[in-house]
């Protein structure tokens, strides 16, 4: 037996052997083949330039023949062969003319450009000349590279109509052309898929063939676009059948024949594997006008550019047109004997004016949809449709008609936060240029790299038109540049701009923040906009070049931040340059390693400082990047604005108005006095304070008050948080979001006495503000500050986050400040506050209410110090903490609309909290003070509250969220947030709650004639209360009863909008006085009280002799 297992196991030990070791030579071959692939790629014709116009280039951009006059001769050929043919297969000896002069002689070089191209009566400027002179310098080596005939790619043109706006109003003016054309149409995209904005296109089809069928004519369309497909592995242009093209179910979905009779149409679907896209956007109408856009067919939530062109450079496209489509043309285009420089420009022709003016006295036009079609009969009417569409509707605010309108079908409950002086000047989609003459021209493409049998995702395909003349830009700019791409990241393009900011000029870039993140960080790609721009910054070596470096973060025109492409909320896909002003570069191009290395583009170089003018207002005018969008030099990434207008309001705000002043010594002292109640009052709490070892007595350490200890700042903090907060007695102010301003103090308190302690005994060199009675206000006011604005709109509760996220958030930014950290040191503080773990409010909520709600606050002071000092020790902060994606803050929570912000930082929120005057959750204390009123009315009757049978309540959404409750209350911390609790005791008690009537020993915790009472008492939310709560110039906090007896009568309502306690009850100022009296004697004679209250008027006072003053030595209890 044991001989039989043990040959059982040889047979599977070489059996397994056997496996592994054909496992091991597959993956041999497969490695080998890959490194041998990878060796053996195929090296493109564009990977080297010469640096001069070559005699062969020269003869080439004189040749008599191009693909558009071949065809027109014989419309059977195929384009692309054709092109070959003319061009590539050929010597330029038999197909060239006699130029007029020798090509031996040596002509100066720009000379020889200009002779390269058909000017018209304009002359090319210099710039301009350069620039075309290093893009013809390509076709030495593949004249095949610019997708165009060469002597059709120096022109010239007009440009009547550019448009920057959302992509639906670039599809109503394709549309519009589509149903205006008479011959044909041509139209060429990278991407379509079945969508609202292709839907305005198809509609525009079906448009054309009723007006052709009533003509009596057919139009020819052409349809080119790139769906990757493997059989283009072997044809990279497939030929789309109407079976698939009109598929009322695919992804296409364009018109089948029988709903567009009078049109005759074609489609094609090209690609060259692997990365050799046909990215091209453009289109041609009846050969008389080109578009040139930056726009795919699709719904998204892009900014994008589209130029209408006319003149003899429509010629030029049609070339690129026909060369792009390949294969022979099932029917030829009708208008290939019909060039465009033998016509005028249609579009100036019947230009009319309408003064801007004038807009507001005329009623404004209806809008195109795809449900509710309107067709222009020329770009004016065009224009004037959709600047409309601008203009505010019905108690619209500016910002809110902008909104409206770049809120397409994909993200159409985006809010916008820009205020509307950010609308003037306003948005403008739409501009028509005057009449001008034609201008020096000229395409600048270049080929997809890949073909059949020659999958090749190198980098090799470098010397194009288009990169040539990009780079081009950037070595002879000699002022400015401006750039407005989606992505960047070619390396070329990052060389040739740093050597541009060392040499003197300004460029200036407008990225798109997140655009195609996962696309560009895949092997090649060169990295995301954040990575470049921060590569950028460090690469230059002064502050003096970064200054010329000016990189921005797209920001639409309705916001004030840029919102990361993840959202699909607020994108920018505009291709633009221009150059010092004068020469412009617009069309399909990115600037980024796909579009310079692989694929098709098709973009325009324009001569014209009136149209570069035109288009850098129109570009400035409809966006806010330039307001809000800039990056830091010393990172490259935009900041989140909150860390920045944080410690801009904590650096540099002024305070100057005495009422704050008075308010903050209010505060200082009613909180003062809530931490001396706590510590005379609450065991629980004494045994949370003090060290952890205990004995352990720090030198210069922060002096408790009301006991003996000295504290490190960070313990410190913590102990005096939890002793201003515990009891719940501190001020409070309410919004979305309810919290403590006061808990900040906790926090400030320790921090500062412990600096000038440390600092008085010599050990430590003090380098903040000084450290006085004023500053400590200051720190308080500011803290206020901070917390109340952020909480007002911002309901993190929603989150399930506890507010006191809001305290670590004003804690930290005012000891940095107090610590005397940098501006810089307080932004990366501020950002691990918000990368910190915030706490969940479980334990406010139902069963799992505990006392940890009391000490939260002095939990978040703590964490406040403690990453104060880790960044004081060197930590650095993260650049983008909340508009991070996936994992920023924003992400995890508000999303794209981030916090909200109800006014600018000031000093209101220190002049409108809620003192606290019963230890009372702030919004049950309206309702507490109704009920003593009701009471007082049923004794009046001879009644009591045996008599009630239930009791209504109408209060806030606030109220009703926080501590409306039934069931069971399990300790002092759930009693004490319960409204009806409240309400039953004061009804029962005679009086305001106290403290200890919420605790477990307490009579009232186990009176089953309160907890009947609490069951009979009916929260109801209502909208007017809750208005006046969110109203910043009311800010009530009220609440209304009505008390039905058992007789069957009732009290009427009594209705308490502003409590004592509120800044408009006149009462209030007498009750915190003599709250803060009360507490206080529960430590101090009068004689200490009266001396707090006059040192504390003393602006100069030492934070330590301040502290001093509510010293004790006795131990506040023994500790757990």
């Amino acid at each position: 037996m044991h001989r039989t297992h043990q040959l059982s196991d040889q047979r599977y030990d070489s059996t397994l052997a056997a496996v592994l070791k054909f496992s091991g030579a597959i993956f041999s071959i497969c490695l080998s083949s890959l490194v041998i692939w990878i060796a053996r790629q195929p090296t493109s014709d564009n990977h080297t330039c010469c640096d001069m116009i070559s005699d062969k280039v020269y003869r080439l951009c004189h040749h008599d023949k191009t693909v558009s006059s071949e065809l027109a001769k014989d419309p059977r050929q195929p384009p692309a062969k054709l092109f070959h043919k003319l061009y590539h297969e050929h010597k330029p000896k038999d197909k060239l003319v006699e130029t007029k002069k020798s090509t031996d002689d040596r002509q100066d070089d720009l000379q020889r450009a200009y002779e390269c191209g058909n000017w018209g009566t304009a002359k090319p400027s210099t710039l301009f000349l350069k620039i075309y002179h290093d893009a013809l310098c390509t076709l030495d080596k593949n004249p095949l590279a610019g997708v165009v005939s060469p002597p059709l790619m120096g022109s010239h043109g007009v440009v009547p109509l550019t448009i920057v706006a959302p992509l639906p109003d670039l599809c109503r003016h394709v549309a519009n052309c589509i149903a205006r054309a008479e011959k044909e149409v041509f139209l060429g995209t990278n991407f379509w898929i079945y969508s609202d904005a292709s839907t305005l296109i198809t509609n525009a089809f079906r448009e054309l063939s009723r007006r052709a069928g009533e003509r009596g004519s057919k139009v020819v369309v052409k349809v080119l676009y790139d769906r990757g497909s493997p059989q283009q592995l072997w044809d990279n242009h497939l030929s789309v059948g109407e079976k698939q093209y009109a598929d009322p179910n695919g992804k296409v979905r364009l018109p089948p024949a029988r709903e567009i009779p009078n049109i005759d149409l074609q489609v094609t679907n090209y690609h060259r594997p692997i990365f050799g896209t046909f990215h091209a956007k453009f289109m041609l109408i009846d050969r008389r006008i080109a578009l040139l856009q930056s726009s795919n067919v699709q719904d998204n939530d892009n900014l994008e550019m589209l130029i209408h062109v006319e003149g003899p450079i429509v010629d030029s496209f049609y070339d690129t047109a026909l060369i792009s489509w390949g294969k022979a043309l099932k029917t030829p285009l009708p208008m290939l004997s019909s060039p465009a420089a033998s016509a005028g420009v249609s579009s100036f022709s019947t230009q009319h004016s309408q003064a801007e003016s004038d807009e507001d006295l005329r009623s404004p036009l209806p809008e195109h949809t795809t449900q509710d079609p309107h067709y222009d009969c020329d770009i004016q009417q065009d224009a004037q449709r959709v600047n409309d569409t601008i203009r505010p509707r019905g108690g619209e605010s500016k910002t809110q008609a902008v909104t409206r309108h770049l809120n397409t079908t994909i993200q159409r409950d985006t809010t916008g936060d820009a205020p509307d002086s950010d609308q003037e000047p306003p948005m403008r989609p739409y501009v028509t240029l005057p009449p001008h003459r034609p201008f020096p021209m000229a395409l600048v493409n270049r080929e997809p790299w890949g073909g059949k049998f020659s999958i090749a995702p190198n980098h090799t395909s470098t010397y194009t038109p288009q990169n040539s003349a990009f780079l081009s830009a950037f070595k002879h700019a000699k002022h400015s540049i401006f750039i407005q791409t989606p992505n960047m990241n070619a390396e070329p393009i990052l060389e040739a701009l740093l050597d541009a900011v060392r040499r003197g000029v300004t460029v200036t870039c407008h990225l798109c923040l997140g655009y195609n993140d996962a696309g560009q960080l895949l092997p090649f790609q060169n990295g995301t906009n954040e990575m470049i721009a921060n590569r950028l910054y460090r690469s230059l070596r002064t502050d003096e070049e970064r200054s010329r470096l000016r990189i921005y973060n797209y920001v639409a025109k309705d916001q004030t931040k840029p919102i990361h492409n993840k959202y699909k909320k607020r994108s920018c896909h505009v291709k633009l340059m221009i150059i010092d002003e004068q020469v412009a570069i617009q069309g399909n191009g990115n600037l980024d390693t796909q579009s310079f290395y692989h694929s098709q583009e098709v973009n325009l170089l324009l001569d014209s400082p009136l149209v570069c003018r035109a288009w850098l207002e129109q570009i400035n005018q409809n966006q806010n990047t330039a307001l809000y969008g800039a990056v830091s030099t010393k990172d490259g990434c935009w900041h989140d604005p909150v860390t920045v207008d944080i410690t801009q309001y904590v650096f540099h705000y002024p305070i100057d108005n005495e009422k704050a002043w008075s308010a903050a010594r209010v505060a200082l002292l009613d909180a003062m006095g809530c931490a001396i109640e706590t510590l005379s009052t609450s065991e629980e709490c004494q045994k949370l304070l003090g060290p952890a070892m205990p004995g352990t007595e720090v030198p210069n350490g922060f002096r408790l008050p009301g006991t003996n200890l000295r504290l490190d700042p960070v313990k410190g903090a913590f102990d005096m948080g939890t002793l201003i907060r515990y009891l719940d007695h501190n001020d409070a102010l309410g919004g979305a979001e309810w919290g403590h301003p006061s808990d900040n103090l906790g926090a400030i308190l320790a921090v500062a006495d412990w600096l000038c302690r440390a600092s008085a005994a010599g050990g430590y060199k003090h380098t903040g503000p000084p450290l006085t009675m004023r500053t400590l206000l200051t720190a308080l006011i500011k803290a206020y500050e901070i917390q109340g604005c952020y909480q007002i709109r911002n309901a993190f509760n929603a989150f399930g986050i506890d507010h006191v996220i809001l305290v670590k958030l004003a804690s930290a930014a005012v000891v940095a400040w107090l610590l005397g950290l940098t501006e810089e040191q307080t932004q990366a503080t501020l950002s691990h506050v918000w990368m910190d773990g915030h706490p969940s409010r479980v334990y406010r909520t139902g069963a799992n209410t505990i006392p940890r709600k009391g000490w939260a606050a002095g939990d978040a002071c703590m964490r406040a110090v403690h990453l104060a000092l880790l960044v004081r020790a060197g930590q650095p902060g993260a650049l983008t903490p909340l508009s991070s994606v996936p994992f920023g803050f924003y992400a995890r929570t508000f999303g794209a609309d981030g916090l909200e912000m109800p006014r600018p930082f000031g000093v209101w929120t220190i002049q409108n909290v809620l003192f606290k005057v019963m230890p009372v959750e702030g919004h049950g204390i309206a309702a507490v003070e109704a009920a003593l009123v009701q009471l007082g009315k049923l004794r009046a009757r001879g009644l009591g509250p045996e008599c009630i049978a239930r009791v209504e309540v109408r209060t806030t959404q606030a109220a009703d969220s926080i501590i409306n409750k039934r069931g069971p209350l399990h300790n002092a911390a759930d009693r004490d947030h319960c409204i009806q609790y409240v309400i039953a005791l004061a009804f029962l008690k005679g009086s305001a709650p106290e403290a200890r009537d919420y605790r477990d020993e307490s009579y009232w915790a186990r009176s089953e004639e309160l907890a009947s009472l609490r069951e009979r008492i009916f929260i109801h939310v209502d909208e007017q209360l809750t208005r006046d709560y969110l109203d910043l110039n009311k800010k009530s906090i009220g609440s209304a009863l009505t008390v039905h007896l058992q007789d069957g009568s009732e009290l009427p309502e009594v209705l308490v909008e502003y409590p004592a306690g509120h800044v408009r009850n006149p009462a209030t100022a007498r009750a915190v006085q003599e709250k803060f009296t009360k507490n206080m004697r529960l430590m101090f004679n009068g004689k200490e009280i009266s001396k707090v209250l006059q040192e504390v008027e003393k602006d100069d006072l030492l934070i330590m002799d301040f502290v001093e003053l509510f010293a004790r030595q006795s131990s506040p209890g023994p500790r757990l």
